[in-house]
């Protein structure tokens, strides 16, 4: 596919993949972070990223990975050389803390995410 790039029924069209990334984005206590401008630019974790998002631009600027495409699998955090993308276990402030959403349940999600 020369227009979508690889993955596109991946990226686009499964509902598995919608539902990963949102999980992944307000449950899901570990990120892809970045160490700062020490990016060299050899593209591997683009290249192995599965949902075919751009991880190297991140990289680049020092921007931790936020895209509600990211399931988080941290193969981008695997291959790169230098260390830059790690998979962290981060804090839950400001993410969800319950799976009432998922089941769903009646809630507040406003409540829910300021929740300590």
């Amino acid at each position: 596919y020369p227009i979508f790039g690889s993955r596109v029924w991946c990226r686009f069209g499964c509902p598995m993949a919608a539902i990963l990334g949102f999980q992944q984005r307000l449950f899901s206590k570990f990120r892809i972070t970045t160490n700062g401008g020490q990016c060299i630019s050899c593209g591997n974790c683009s290249t192995y990223c599965e949902m075919g998002i751009d991880v190297r631009s991140y990289a680049q600027k020092g921007e931790n990975i936020v895209r509600s495409s990211c399931v988080g699998c941290g193969i981008c955090a695997a291959v790169c050389p230098r260390g830059v993308l790690k998979l962290e276990n981060t804090s839950m402030k400001g993410r969800i803390n319950s799976n009432e959403i998922l089941l769903g349940n009646d809630v507040d999600l406003m409540e829910l995410i300021n929740q300590d």
